[in-house]
């Protein structure tokens, strides 16, 4: 079996060829808000370095989030695209999971949110151990900031096999979204004009 995994829930794109036993071939590209004008290029030439066409593929899995919201539509809705249109099952993991799936001990997987705060969850070996949520980096405790792991490109670590063994098949590819984990700011500015009418 092969799969096509993707993340853009960062600056960096990372696209996958993988088998449930091994990594065939991987993609990355670090970007500015550009993910996609070089998605759908980066993946031809991934297939077509390996000999493979969309058909061939058993399944998509793409990092729904938390992370950059652009990135994130960007991802999904390319996904969703490919699923949709080949009929190829789609799958979803955490983007937190994902990208630090390759650690073996448990982690504080934390990805910048702005404003001191960060999306994070606590994971090991791509397991969610403990909720996804907004925290604020001035209320971690020593032991939290003791298994930190900030998402940089410097820092993900992916391990295919175990975003494999733990991706969830969506059911249903037209009405998947984002995991946002908090409103974006254009919500926000909504919502305090709303209340101040």
């Amino acid at each position: 079996m092969k799969y096509l995994l993707m993340d853009t829930s960062t600056n960096q794109m990372v696209l996958m060829l993988q088998t449930p036993n091994e990594t065939l071939d991987k993609e990355t590209r670090i970007g500015k808000s550009d993910h996609q004008a070089y998605i759908i290029p980066l993946i031809d030439t991934l297939l077509k370095r390996n000999q493979l066409e969309l058909k061939d593929l058993d399944g998509i899995v793409v990092g729904i989030g938390p992370g950059s919201y652009t990135g994130l539509r960007v991802g999904l809705m390319t996904a969703k695209m490919l699923s949709y249109a080949t009929g190829i099952k789609l799958y979803q993991i955490s983007s937190l999971a994902f990208l630090s799936s390759g650690y073996d001990d448990e982690r504080l997987v934390w990805h910048d949110a702005k404003n001191n705060q960060g999306f994070s969850g606590y994971f090991k070996e791509a397991k969610l151990t403990k909720e996804e949520r907004v925290r604020d980096l001035d209320k971690l405790s020593t032991d939290d900031l003791n298994i930190l792991l900030t998402i940089t490109p410097e820092t993900i670590q992916i391990d295919g096999t175990r975003v494999i063994q733990h991706m969830k098949e969506v059911l249903d590819v037209y009405n998947i979204v984002p995991n946002y984990l908090r409103k974006t700011e254009a919500e926000h500015k909504l919502d305090q004009t709303s209340t101040s009418k």
